[in-house]
């Protein structure tokens, strides 16, 4: 039974239908540094380390030990590279800072050109020798083992195409958050199957993730090639979620059960959707991202597609090193949408900044079955993709489940569900084969306490109030009695 807060939310709803801080940033150093361009890798030969303040290679995200001591130093003393920072050995393993990057005596400046690159540039945030026993408790954060991306599928089908989809060289100008859109092309002399995806990163001070959506074939669609902002972060309602990457992700390889179609009876078009968030407000920034996508003529036996779940309103109250958000892919819902069982192949937990952990369940007949993922340790600056080995069942009727905890001792004001990486996120995005077998938008979450399916139904009812004069007066006069009623 509803309460009357809940019923003067629907018709609240209803009548819009019928009339509807933990930023987090990208800072460069390398050029306020002497020799920030030429931090060598220490697990790979031959390769640089370019985010040399950060935990991630590339750059953005965490700051390693040399990061925090360079921010901080700009906090306390409103320069990067001084003295002190230059003595300091802030991965404590014997060398200094200015020993590790060619400046031993402390001499280099901004105004003048690097020093001593002659001399043997080490890594001043990675305690070496990265084996050493001082140094593997020092590197826990260090992921040595692959820094690459592998999919044996490409190299055993003889016939794999290789397609690149990014945005064109576009400047970045606004500050903080946006979302931007650009259509694509897709080949249309045949039918294939997408089996494996790879980030395209240009730009990793701005970037923050990036989301390929396959398109319908419908009438008045954007032209190719456009840089736009987008309409929605969800994409129209003729495109569907093929794949997403977030830091920390490689790509994603699908086995040989399943691949994306696209084609002449697949997806036509694809529309490449990138968050930027300019951290550091450099209007002069360009990017030019994107993901490089194989393919093959040699379909699979099953179609795959991705099911968007969780929760999509909601607040977090400040200062609280537990909070808990709720969202529900009902029973009610899977009921209806599913044609048939779909089989989950992987999941993908998504919070932002002040995530910490993340649960998926799946129900049956009110009891637990599964637990999809329960990660723990949720870290914004290195998510992952979870496989799951064999797939996971899940049947008409299933309830799927999201939990997601946050900490936010860090704010001082209520952080609000949203797009931007100030705000926060609780969804999961599951791979699932055959796509044949959910008829729905796929996305099964709930907004507040309703499901998605009930307010699918509720903007249709909406836009038949819109047309119908009779249906707009008695909402009206249901919301005046909510009101003199409470």
């Amino acid at each position: 039974m509803k309460t009357k807060s809940e019923l003067k939310y629907l018709v609240i709803c209803v009548l819009l239908i019928s009339l509807f801080d933990g930023n987090y940033s990208y800072p460069s150093y390398q050029s306020s540094i002497p020799n920030g361009d030429k931090a060598p890798h220490p697990c790979h030969q031959n390769k640089l380390w370019d985010g040399v303040g950060h935990e991630l290679p590339e750059g953005g995200g965490a700051l390693n030990p040399f990061g925090i001591d360079l921010y901080q130093n700009k906090v306390n003393t409103g320069k990067i590279w001084t003295k002190s920072i230059c003595e300091a050995d802030s991965d404590g393993d014997g060398r200094s800072n200015g020993q590790e990057l060619g400046d031993p005596d402390c001499l280099w400046t901004e105004n003048t050109s690097q020093l001593f690159t002659n001399s043997t540039i080490t890594h001043p945030g990675i305690c070496e020798p990265t084996e050493s026993e001082n140094c593997r408790q020092r590197n826990k954060w260090l992921k040595c083992d692959d820094n690459n991306f592998r999919c044996p599928s490409i190299q055993e089908d003889p016939d794999v195409k290789e397609l690149t989809l990014r945005i064109p060289k576009t400047k970045v100008q606004h500050k903080g958050s946006r979302y931007i859109c650009t259509h694509l092309h897709v080949p249309l002399d045949g039918d294939y199957h997408a089996i494996a995806v790879k980030p395209l990163i240009d730009n990793s001070r701005v970037i923050h993730h990036i989301v390929l959506f396959g398109c319908d074939a419908v009438e008045n669609q954007p032209r190719v090639n456009e840089v736009n902002t987008c309409v929605t972060n969800e994409g129209p309602s003729y495109c569907h979620m093929v794949t997403v990457w977030s830091l920390g992700i490689k790509g994603e390889c699908f086995p040989d059960k399943f691949g994306i179609p696209i084609g002449n009876n697949g997806y036509t078009r694809f529309m490449l959707q990138i968050h930027w968030q300019n951290s550091e407000d450099n209007v002069e920034y360009t990017d030019s991202s994107g993901i490089t996508l194989y393919y093959t003529p040699n379909l699979r036996p099953y179609n795959a597609a991705v099911l968007t779940i969780g929760q999509t309103m909601f607040h977090l109250a400040p200062g609280q090193s537990e909070v808990k958000v709720s969202g529900n892919c009902s029973g009610q819902c899977t009921k209806r949408e599913f044609q048939g069982p779909i089989y989950v192949h992987s999941s993908f937990n998504h919070m932002h900044s002040l995530g910490r952990k993340q649960r998926v369940e799946q129900y049956r007949n009110g009891s637990l079955i599964n637990i999809i993922s329960d990660l723990d340790k949720f870290s914004f600056d290195r998510q992952h993709i979870k496989i799951h080995d064999p797939p996971i069942e899940v049947q008409p009727g299933d309830d799927l489940r999201v939990t997601c905890t946050y900490d936010t001792t860090s704010r001082n004001e209520t952080t609000l569900f949203g797009q931007g990486t100030e705000h926060e996120m609780c969804f999961a995005f599951l791979t699932f084969y055959p796509f044949e077998n959910v008829h729905s938008i796929l996305k099964c979450f709930t907004w507040l306490k309703f499901p998605h399916c009930f307010i699918l139904d509720l903007m249709s009812f909406g836009e038949k109030v819109k047309t119908n004069p009779f249906m707009k007066i008695g909402i009206q006069a249901a919301m005046h009695s909510l009101k003199k009623h409470g």
